[in-house]
């Protein structure tokens, strides 16, 4: 789109040479942007790749750069695929799209309330009265809507421009009626940017996609619906495929997983004691207004609560959560199972044993003398699948329609391929496709840990959990 955006350059690892318009730098040097570069793009994947500290600000510029590239694509093949109002407010999109993140990513908007009972008062202790849950604290798009649309130094700039930061908002959650849907699919330019960086930043391969060719076989359709042409299949095929890979291998770590586990747990503990957000109506409130705090809002909030209750001598409890994070001393994995099953299949025996029955059986081993593990120190989770969505390229058509909140929508943002017919289809249902019969697998991901265990108690724990669950095995 010419000189505009060639007002500054960035010089990026990943991209080379990313140029910024004058709007584009004024939103950066807003102090609600620069808040992205004190959020680790990888929460506590560091634990495990030390060099994986990239933030929320650098993935940002690389989202906006591969729109401006997608966008450039679409225009070499159809000079009217955009408007240049459209591109300007695409890239925009592209560069606020994380601007409401939490500390440490996706970690804390990621708490689930319903399994917290157990951790908070009950009418008749001695810690007080019954306490009700939370409400849930919002997701961080949400969050987001709320920064570029009520954050006075986001919203004028934008105002300023004749942008409106409504649109804004809304193409950031794929909700824009007339724009194309580029920032919320199985193919989009968020997704294009993290594989590739998380990949450099952790120093494994899976990640590293044909980002050119991928590029430069994208289209528009009449619908406005974002098209990858069938010679290019399998780029995509090798993007979604390295995106699993990097799921199991990064995102689920087992280190990583049992660390935000851990804070998952202190987190809870300090809203028991009202020593952290409450509720997510304080968080929307922190967000809304101009005051510090938001800017506060960083990964730094919570090392500051992590150091300050980890000599906590009057909650030993959560002293020695606090230490487990801060000395990098984990809790051991004792337990895990992961099978890959047909969707139509039933997962393992010993899998439904211990969904059913983990609650029952971890009071025993609490109350077993060669363990004597207090209940509150065990953690078990249930994933349910390689990835966070609920819909995605492992899971087949068949299997989303059954979720009550997965719609046309979302059914509208799968990788869909244009074959030199000109007819479109989803990739999964693609029988020349490998995902096609990839997304009938189901993966089950389950694990048993323990907080504050040695390596000889570790082993004791898992011969009695292999015992109890693979009794053929132990004989």
């Amino acid at each position: 789109m010419g000189e505009e955006f060639r007002y500054k350059i960035i010089i990026d690892p990943v991209h080379g040479d990313i140029g910024l318009s004058k709007l584009e730098i004024e939103l950066i040097d807003t102090s609600t942007f620069q808040r992205l570069r004190r959020i680790k793009q990888l929460g506590f994947a560091y634990t495990v790749y030390p060099n994986a500290r990239h933030s929320r600000f650098e993935h940002s510029l690389g989202v906006m750069h591969i729109m401006s590239r997608i966008l450039e694509s679409l225009l070499n093949k159809d000079k009217g695929a955009v408007s240049e109002d459209d591109y300007r407010k695409l890239r925009i999109a592209a560069l606020l799209h994380d601007i409401g993140h939490y500390p440490y990513s996706h970690l804390m908007e990621k708490i689930d309330w319903d399994s917290t009972r157990k951790y908070i008062s009950k009418k008749g202790q001695s810690e007080g009265t019954e306490t009700s849950l939370p409400k849930e604290y919002p997701k961080h798009d949400k969050l987001g809507e709320i920064v570029i649309t009520k954050r006075k130094n986001i919203k004028e700039k934008l105002e300023e421009h004749n942008i409106d930061p409504k649109d804004i908002a809304a193409l950031v959650k794929g909700q824009h009626q007339s724009i194309p849907n580029l920032l919320n699919a199985s193919l989009d330019v968020d997704r294009l940017d993290y594989l590739v960086r998380d990949s450099l930043n952790t120093g494994l391969p899976y990640g590293k996609v044909d980002l050119n060719y991928i590029v430069n076989n994208l289209e528009l359709t009449d619908e406005k619906e974002l098209v990858v042409r069938a010679k290019a299949r399998s780029s995509i095929e090798h993007m979604l495929m390295g995106r699993y890979f990097m799921f199991n291998t990064v995102y689920m770590h087992k280190t990583v997983f049992a660390f935000e586990e851990v804070i998952r747990r202190i987190v809870l503990i300090l809203w028991k004691k009202s020593k952290i957000y409450t509720s997510g109506e304080d968080i929307e409130e922190m967000a809304r207004t101009d005051s510090e705090e938001f800017l506060a809002f960083d990964d730094g909030y919570l090392d500051k609560l992590i150091d300050k209750y980890a000599n906590d001598s009057r909650d030993k409890r959560l002293a020695a959560l606090c230490k487990a994070v801060k000395l990098r001393k984990p809790p051991k994995l004792v337990y895990e199972i992961s099978e890959l099953t047909l969707d139509n299949s039933r997962p393992s025996e010993k899998c439904t044993i211990l969904r059913e029955n983990w609650g029952t059986k971890v009071k025993e081993f609490a109350k077993d003398e060669k363990i004597k593990i207090p209940e509150e120190r065990w953690i078990f989770r249930d994933i349910k699948g390689p990835e966070f969505e609920k819909l995605h390229p492992f899971m087949s058509l068949a299997e989303a329609s059954e979720f009550k909140d997965i719609g046309a929508q979302e059914i509208r943002e799968l990788v869909k391929v244009k074959e030199r017919t000109g007819r479109i289809t989803n990739l999964i249902e693609d029988e020349g496709s490998v995902l096609h019969y990839i997304s009938r697998l189901k993966p089950t991901l389950c694990r048993i840990y323990v907080v504050g265990i040695d390596d000889v108690k570790a082993d004791r724990i898992r011969a009695k959990i292999k015992k109890w669950l693979e009794p053929e095995r132990s004989n």
